[in-house]
């Protein structure tokens, strides 16, 4: 779709007016910067209208400047302020309206910009105006993947939607408790809610989740793979759900191997498996780094592990996710032979969750040598 609407920007600036093509072209790169920047900025505006929680903000692209991460959010500061990055879950009842009406503030707000831009004429305007529409289209048709899901699937197909995947929607709330709790450390209040939404929702891959995410941090890998490993017989699930599956199954299979809790000769072709069918069905790499990272270093390359660690550290959504990568990042420094970079890497991870078992089994092993 962006191929598309890029090659008809182009044709338009070309056949409009030829002679002002560069002048057209660099107001169409700042349409294209404003209109993606107002969608953002209308995300979090419809959030604070319809109380649905911003769980992520990163503002700009680049190195982080700085980061403050807490509980419920993670805020991003990079070193170039051009863009910005929102992640929303809804913490309330009832959340289908909350996020159409979000998503609708979203749409309106970039659609009065790419309306304003066609108003004073001129070939830097008229390129601005031309790729703003361009976004707005692009943003408009109904998309849902493993990477992203467009505000036109939450005005177009969201209303429409029906069965497991709205009791999916609905359970969020509790799910954020899960995932509020996991991320201070209270795994027994963690527990109690995700046991809680099992009973009230087995079948729901949420609730599912929230159970393995428990697991997880508790150390309890292999059990966590058998459970991600029986929902892949399952036929309701579409692409999307199976990305997810796949996804959770190689870092389940990578996290029990690297613990000696499955044999790695098991274990490492299993993750493996998973991990080449997520990404196949769309699972997005920047997600993934952390995964991957941990099978490079099992597979014995610590090179490759740290480099894809340090990805999953930038990339990170909560402070835990962070920890845990910079947890790899540590251990693939120890197998590099350098345990004192790998203790300054420490420092901040066990800031962030130094109750988190791969945090801590790195820091005592590091304290031992």
């Amino acid at each position: 779709m962006w191929k598309v609407l890029t090659a008809a920007v182009l044709v338009a600036l070309l056949v409009w007016e030829p002679r002002s093509f560069p002048v057209g072209l660099g107001g169409a790169a700042c349409g294209l910067l404003a209109a993606l920047t107002a969608l953002q900025v209308g995300q979090v505006l419809g959030a604070l209208l319809f109380r649905v929680r911003v769980s992520l903000l990163v503002i700009g692209v680049g190195g982080e400047l700085r980061t403050w991460n807490g509980p419920r959010r993670r805020v991003v500061l990079r070193s170039v302020p051009l863009l910005m990055t929102v992640g929303l879950t809804s913490v309330r009842a009832p959340v289908r309206p909350r996020l159409w009406l979000t998503a609708l503030v979203s749409v309106l707000l970039t659609a009065l910009l790419v309306a304003a831009s066609w108003l004073p004429g001129g070939p830097f305007w008229r390129g601005f105006a031309v790729a703003g529409t361009a976004v707005l289209v692009n943003a408009l048709v109904p998309r849902r993947g493993a990477g992203t899901t467009s505000p036109g699937w939450f005005l177009f197909a969201l209303p429409r939607l029906t069965g497991r995947p709205v009791a999916e929607l609905e359970a969020t709330p509790m799910v954020n408790e899960v995932s509020d709790a996991l991320n201070a450390g209270e795994l027994d209040t963690a527990e109690r809610v995700a046991e809680q939404l099992l009973r009230e929702h087995p079948d729901l891959l949420v609730a599912i989740g929230s159970r393995i995410g428990v697991l997880t941090l508790r150390g309890r890998y292999a059990e966590a793979l058998r459970a991600v490993s029986a929902l892949a017989g399952r036929t309701d699930l579409d692409q999307r759900d199976m990305a997810f599956v796949m996804a959770e199954m190689a870092s389940s299979a990578a996290n029990a191997v690297e613990a000696g809790q499955v044999p790695a000769e098991v274990g490492l072709p299993a993750a493996q498996r998973a991990a080449e069918g997520a990404l196949q069905l769309g699972y997005p790499t920047h997600r993934f780094a952390g995964t991957l990272a941990q099978l490079a270093l099992l597979g014995g390359d610590p090179a490759r592990a740290e480099e894809l660690a340090r990805q999953a550290a930038s990339a990170s959504e909560s402070g835990l996710s962070r920890a845990d990568a910079l947890a790899t990042v540590a251990r693939a420094q120890m197998a590099s032979g350098d345990n004192a970079a790998a203790r300054r890497t420490l420092v901040e991870a066990v800031e962030l969750a130094g109750w988190s078992p791969r945090v801590a089994e790195t820091n005592a092993r590091l304290t031992i040598d």
